[in-house]
């Protein structure tokens, strides 16, 4: 049995894994054009930031494939004949057959949309080649994160169209550092990219098409807090601002913002999001969403015989009934185990289970779990805000109920630590919001010396029906 899988990020590497513990003499083959290594995408920022190396950020030895007896195909595929079960691969490389598939080949950035939007200087944030573009804009090369493993030194792509494509530099072009960087996106990619230019002694500015930052995971409230703190540390936050072109002479030099002002920019980060990298699959026959993902069934089963998606470009079903695809580092990993079972003919079923996950906003921690913001007409929410020796938000999200009798289905909280399984356990208890008020403190993730939170009595009281 040859078993192809496209892709060498979590979904997949995880997948590998669980395939070749069920099957010590099957064939396995990786395709991946990004990078030699598995590594962990989320902590791109750090070795931009030069916190972390690159060999930091690599979960597994790099003897793993020699190891589990992988085959490493380093090409771009560009191609899958179901018919023939056979995938191709870009450049000279003949196709590569199969007997059963599995597509995890990620998501794409967003590219700007706008005039001048393909001018020197004007990139994105997600993929490792997207990280040594950005470093040689900020730094003139790599950071203190040191440079890129050896064998990604040359980061080439195989098609004009690669999401994996090298950027001209537009400190190259200008011989000097830029002075006036933007970032455009108000989500957790461009929020950590202004934190990279910080670290890096610029002071951007941050553009953001909603009327606050992040309205899709906080409320007003919370990000109030968090713009206050961009604004402290420098960055200049325009809200409810959209982009109308970028100009330049042979790089970008300014952007004119849909007020008809225009601002000085000699570097720009895209962060409007990603879409499924599956635009390659085009003349397959496969069947996809109209958002690009790959519709499959609960064992990660596409409409072609054989094959199989998971992560990023996976168009799920969601608790609510609506299709799309779960871009999240532990679904991707959870996916990818899933695949592997079916792909080896187990009757399993992908289950995700509650929502939950965790970052630093600037010098803010934040967790999530469960139902928030999710649009449920009939939800309402708690809201303590602490300021004291601690500063901190807690959202907790409930169903009716008599008073503070009410359900908790969810939890948003800023400025402490919180432990998510905690957390999440509540949630499927079904405590009350009574209840979870007088143990909230066992969900504390804080560091040794951080005060717990308090809070008083009067806080503790259930919102008017009219407040909710």
């Amino acid at each position: 049995m040859h078993h192809v899988i496209i892709g060498n990020g979590v979904a997949g590497i995880e997948a590998a894994i669980a395939l070749r513990r069920r099957h010590e003499d099957a064939r396995i083959t990786l395709v991946s054009e990004e990078s030699e290594h598995f590594f962990s995408r989320t902590a791109l920022m750090y070795i931009l930031a030069g916190q972390l190396t690159h060999r930091d950020t690599e979960p597994y030895e790099r003897d793993l494939y020699a190891r589990m007896g992988f085959t490493r195909v380093r090409a771009r595929a560009i191609g899958v004949d179901p018919a023939a079960r056979s995938v191709r691969l870009a450049g000279d490389l003949a196709p590569l057959s199969y007997d059963r598939l599995l597509i995890a080949s990620g998501s794409r950035p967003r590219p700007a949309p706008w005039p001048g939007g393909d001018l020197p200087g004007i990139g994105t944030f997600v993929t490792h080649q997207d990280l040594a573009w950005l470093e040689r804009e900020l730094h003139g090369g790599p950071g203190r994160g040191g440079a890129a493993p050896a064998a990604d030194a040359h980061l080439s792509a195989s098609t004009d169209d690669s999401p994996y494509r090298q950027r001209p530099v537009a400190r190259t072009l200008r011989g000097s550092p830029p002075q006036n960087p933007m970032v455009i996106g108000g989500g957790l990619i461009g929020i950590e990219v202004i934190e990279t230019m910080l670290a890096a002694g610029l002071k951007p500015r941050f553009v953001i098409r909603e009327e606050f930052f992040w309205p899709m995971a906080i409320d007003a409230a919370e990000s109030a807090w968090i713009q206050e703190r961009l604004r402290e540390h420098g960055v200049d936050v325009l809200t409810a601002t959209q982009i109308e072109r970028f100009e330049g002479d042979g790089a970008v030099e300014r952007a004119v913002l849909d007020s008809g002002q225009t601002v000085p920019c000699d570097l720009c980060v895209v962060a409007i999001g990603v879409m499924p990298n599956t635009d390659w699959l085009a003349d397959s026959g496969i069947e996809r969403d109209p958002g690009g993902g790959i519709v499959v069934g609960p064992d990660l089963r596409s409409s072609a015989p054989g094959v199989y998606a998971a992560g990023d470009c996976a168009s799920v079903t969601w608790f609510n009934g609506s299709r799309r695809p779960e871009q999240l580092w532990y679904t991707s990993r959870d996916q990818g185990r899933v695949a592997a079972a079916a792909m080896s003919g187990d009757d399993v079923a992908y289950k995700r289970g509650h929502w939950y996950n965790s970052a630093k906003l600037i010098d803010i921690e934040y967790t999530t779990a469960g139902l928030v913001d999710f649009g449920y007409d009939d939800l309402w929410s708690w809201f303590h805000e602490e300021r004291g020796a601690v500063r901190s938000t807690t959202r907790i999200v409930c169903r009716p109920g008599e008073g503070d009798q009410a359900r908790v289905v969810g939890f948003n909280m800023l400025g402490r630590r919180w432990d998510h399984t905690v957390l999440i356990r509540w949630i499927a208890e079904r405590r009350s919001l009574s209840w979870v008020l007088d143990h909230l403190s066992e969900a504390r993730f804080d560091t040794e010396l951080v005060p717990p939170l308090r809070i008083p009595p009067e806080a503790r009281r259930a919102p008017d029906a009219a407040a909710r």
